[in-house]
C-alpha cells in the first residue's frame, strides 16, 4: 500500500497589468476544466474571483517585486472555487511589459498555515505602518550577552551590528528621514548615536530587564537636531542572550524645552522672593505656615523649618481669628493697596510690633494666605541693637 502523501499540483500563471492572461500553464487548465491554451490572451475575470483580482492589483501597486505569499481563490469552469496558496513575484516580461508571476498550490494543512501566517502578518504590517506612534525594531548581527558586567553590556548594544529590522513610517517622519531614503536600510549609529545620555538610556534597560516605559533618550534626527524622546521598550531574550528589542518613541523635546523655561522662570520667582525686605509667610485655613522667605527668618530669628513647623498664631498675636483674615484678603478691590493690620511679637528678646498686609491665593485648589510682615519705624533699629548685645554679651 502506498502510504506517502499526495503531492500537491503546481500551478502557475502569467499576468498582464492591463488584467489579461499572458500564459497558463496545462496542470492550471486542466485543473479549472480549460481546454490547453484556452487561457491565454483573456481577462483575468475567467479565472480569478472578484476579491482575488483586488489582490492581484494590490501587488501591481507595489514597489517591492516580492515574492508575496498570499491566498489566492481560483475559479473552474463550473463556477465552483479552489482556495490556493500563491506566491507571487512581479517580473519584467521580454517586451518589458510588466507582469505577475504567480505560483500555486491548492491550500491543505502545511500550505494552509503558511497562507494564514503571511495574511496575519500582513495585516500587523499594515496596522503598525499607519500607526501615528513611531514604532521601531532593533536587532543584533551578534546578540548582546547579559551575564556581561554592565558596561560591557551598554558597549555591545552600540557596537555588535545593530540594525533596524522594522521602523514604521511614523519613526522615519519623526527622524526626518531624507526624500526617497528608506529609514530601515540607514545604519543605527545615525540617530541612536553613542553618547552619554543614550548610555544612560540603556543602563536604565539593563536595570529594567529591558522591558520600561517613558525611558528617555537624546537622538539625532537626519537634519542634524538633537531631539529628546521617551521610549516604550520591550525585548527577546533567550537564556542570557538579547536578539533584539522594539517599541515605540515618543518626541518629548518641546515639553522638555517648556520644562526648562518654566524652571529657569520658578528659580527666578524664588530669588526675587527671596530677596524682598518685607517677611513673607503662607498660610493655610487653619493658619499652619507652609512658605517662609528669608525675611521671615532674619524677622522671627528661627531657620526655616522650624518656623514651618508652627502655626502663625505661634508667631505673632494675632488681632482677628483666620476666618476674619480670609475674609478681609478675599474682599480686598483689586488695584486697590491691602488693609495694614497691626500685630505683636517678640524677636530679638523683646516685644515688637509690625504691620502686615494679606493676600488671598489659591496653591493645588486650597485657599491660602500670603503674609507680609513689616517692623514699624523704630523696631528694626532696636531689634538689631538688642540681637548685637545679645551676640556680644555671649562672646564675653
Amino acid at each position: 500500500m502506498d502510504l506517502s502523501p499526495e503531492i500537491p499540483v503546481e500551478m502557475t500563471d502569467l499576468l498582464a497589468q492591463d488584467g489579461r492572461i499572458v500564459h497558463a500553464c496545462p496542470a492550471q487548465e486542466a485543473r479549472l476544466g480549460l481546454a490547453p491554451g484556452r487561457a491565454a490572451g483573456r481577462e483575468w475575470s475567467l479565472i480569478y474571483p472578484l476579491a482575488a483580482r483586488e489582490r492581484l492589483e494590490h501587488i501591481f501597486a507595489q514597489s517591492d517585486p516580492g515574492p508575496h505569499v498570499l491566498s489566492l481563490d481560483l475559479r473552474d469552469v463550473t463556477g465552483g472555487v479552489i482556495t490556493t496558496t500563491a506566491i507571487a513575484t512581479l517580473i519584467n516580461a521580454a517586451d518589458g511589459t510588466r507582469c505577475l508571476r504567480t505560483v500555486k498550490w491548492q491550500q491543505g494543512g502545511a500550505l494552509k498555515d503558511l497562507a494564514r501566517l503571511t495574511e496575519e502578518n500582513e495585516m500587523r504590517a499594515s496596522i503598525l505602518e499607519t500607526s501615528n506612534d513611531a514604532g521601531w525594531c532593533m536587532e543584533w548581527r551578534d546578540p548582546v550577552d547579559l551575564s556581561a558586567p554592565e558596561q560591557e553590556i551598554i558597549r555591545q548594544v552600540f557596537e555588535n551590528g545593530p540594525r533596524w529590522r522594522f521602523c514604521n513610517g511614523a519613526m522615519a517622519r519623526l527622524y526626518r528621514t531624507p526624500e526617497g531614503e528608506d529609514f530601515n536600510q540607514r545604519p543605527v549609529h545615525e540617530t541612536f548615536p553613542r553618547t552619554r545620555s543614550n548610555e544612560e538610556f540603556v543602563r536604565n534597560l539593563i536595570h529594567g530587564n529591558f522591558d520600561v516605559d517613558g525611558s528617555p533618550s537624546r537622538d539625532l534626527r537626519y537634519d542634524g537636531a538633537f531631539i529628546e524622546v521617551e521610549n516604550d521598550v520591550r525585548s527577546h531574550i533567550r537564556g542570557n542572550l538579547l536578539y533584539r528589542m522594539w517599541g515605540t518613541v515618543r518626541d518629548v523635546s518641546k515639553y522638555a524645552r517648556r520644562t526648562a523655561v518654566l524652571s529657569d522662570r520658578i528659580g527666578m520667582l524664588e530669588e526675587i522672593l527671596e530677596a524682598l525686605p518685607d517677611a513673607l509667610l503662607v498660610v493655610e485655613q487653619d493658619g499652619r505656615v507652609i512658605h517662609a522667605n528669608r525675611a521671615a527668618e532674619e524677622l522671627f530669628n528661627v531657620p526655616r523649618d522650624v518656623l514651618m513647623e508652627h502655626g502663625l498664631g505661634d508667631l505673632v498675636t494675632l488681632p482677628l481669628s483666620m476666618k476674619d483674615l480670609f475674609t478681609i484678603a478675599e474682599s480686598q478691590i483689586p488695584g486697590h493697596p491691602p488693609k495694614v493690620l497691626s500685630v505683636a511679637f517678640r524677636a530679638g528678646g523683646q516685644s515688637a510690633t509690625a504691620g502686615v498686609a494679606v493676600r488671598s491665593l489659591s496653591l493645588r485648589g486650597r485657599p491660602c494666605l500670603a503674609i507680609s510682615l513689616r517692623l514699624r519705624l523704630g523696631m528694626a533699629r532696636d531689634i538689631k541693637t538688642a540681637r548685637s548685645a545679645a551676640m556680644s554679651g555671649g562672646q564675653e
